[in-house]
C-alpha cells in the first residue's frame, strides 16, 4: 500500500509582490494572524469559490480589469456554502494596479494601503490546499521589464565562474485538486468546466519549478460505497488528471507515478457512509486528487 500524504495547507512564505502586469490587476487577499488550522474564511469572486483562508494565509492572483463582487464567509461549510449569497462587496479591478484586501474577522474584506499590507503579509504564507474555481482568476502575465540605462562610471561586477553554483535541491511538494470541481459524484469523466482548473494547476507547476523529476498523482475517494469500487474510481481519476497535465506540457524526467487509494486516507473523519446529501457534503474534502511534485523549485 502506498504511503499516505498529508495535505499541507500553507506553502511558501510571502515575498514582496511583483508589479502588476500592464493588462491585468494583481490581487492579494490575506488573513493576518498566527498560523492556525481553525475554521477558514471562504473567498468567493462573483459567486464562484476561490480559496479558503486560514489565519496566517494569503492568496495571490491576477484578473482582467473590471468590477468584481467578493464575499468572505467564515466557517461556510457549516452553513452549506451559503456565504456567497447576498450583496457582497464590490471592487473595480484596475489594470497595472495591485489591490491588497485584508480579511477582517469574522468575514469582511477591507482594502488596505501597500505599506500596511506589506507589514502584515510578512508573517503569512501562501494558502495552497484548495484550487480556485472562479473564472475571473487568471495566471499572471509576465511584468514588462523596466528599461534603465546604467551610469557609465559604475563598474559592473561579474560573477566568479570559477566557483561552482549550488544546485537546487529536489524537494517533494504537495498540491491538491478537489474532485468535486473536476468530476461528477461517482464518475471519472471530466466536467466541461474543469479544464480551466487543470490549466491553472499546470501553469502553477511550471511557475513553481525550474525542472520536474517526477509527478505522483494519487486519487482519493470518500468512504461512501464499496472499497473495491472506490479504489478503481480513485485510480481512474488519477489517470485522467495525469493525462491532462501531460497534455499541457508537464514532462517529468522520471515520468508520472499514478496511484488510487480509494478511501484509505481520509482527511476528514466522522462522516457517515450512507449516500445522503449531508454525508456527501461532509465527505467533500476526502474526494480529492493529490499531485506530489519532486523537482528543483524556483
Amino acid at each position: 500500500m502506498a504511503q499516505s500524504t498529508t495535505i499541507e495547507p500553507f506553502g511558501s512564505r510571502y515575498a514582496l509582490a511583483a508589479a502588476a502586469p500592464s493588462q491585468q490587476a494583481r490581487i492579494i487577499v490575506y488573513r493576518p494572524g498566527p498560523y492556525a488550522k481553525a475554521e477558514p474564511v471562504n473567498i468567493y469572486l462573483n459567486g464562484r469559490y476561490h480559496a479558503s483562508l486560514l489565519q496566517g494565509g494569503y492568496s495571490e492572483f491576477c484578473a482582467l480589469p473590471g468590477p468584481v463582487v467578493l464575499h468572505a464567509a467564515l466557517a461556510d461549510a457549516q452553513k452549506r456554502h451559503t456565504g456567497k449569497q447576498g450583496a457582497g462587496q464590490s471592487w473595480n479591478f484596475q489594470s497595472g494596479k495591485t489591490l491588497f484586501l485584508k480579511v477582517q474577522e469574522p468575514g469582511r474584506l477591507a482594502e488596505v494601503a501597500s505599506e500596511q499590507a506589506q507589514r502584515e503579509l510578512s508573517g503569512t504564507a501562501q494558502q495552497i490546499h484548495t484550487l480556485s474555481r472562479a473564472p475571473v482568476v487568471q495566471v499572471c502575465q509576465e511584468s514588462e521589464p523596466v528599461l534603465a540605462q546604467a551610469p557609465a562610471l559604475i563598474p559592473v561586477e561579474r560573477p566568479d565562474l570559477s566557483r561552482p553554483s549550488t544546485p537546487k535541491v529536489s524537494v517533494p511538494r504537495l498540491y491538491a485538486l478537489e474532485s468535486d470541481a473536476l468530476f461528477e459524484f461517482g464518475k471519472s469523466e471530466l466536467r466541461a468546466s474543469s479544464y480551466n482548473a487543470i490549466e491553472v494547476m499546470a501553469q502553477r507547476l511550471k511557475r513553481d519549478f525550474i525542472g520536474v523529476e517526477r509527478i505522483r498523482v494519487v486519487g482519493h475517494t470518500d468512504a461512501i460505497g464499496q472499497p473495491k469500487s472506490n479504489a478503481k474510481l480513485s485510480l481512474e481519476r488519477a489517470k485522467v488528471v495525469a493525462q491532462q497535465l501531460q497534455e499541457r506540457g508537464l514532462k517529468p524526467s522520471k515520468g508520472f507515478k499514478i496511484e488510487g487509494e480509494g478511501a484509505a486516507h481520509l482527511v476528514k473523519l466522522r462522516c457517515g457512509n450512507k449516500p445522503t446529501p449531508e454525508n456527501k457534503l461532509c465527505h467533500a474534502p476526502n474526494r480529492r486528487v493529490d499531485i506530489v511534485v519532486t523537482g528543483a523549485s524556483r
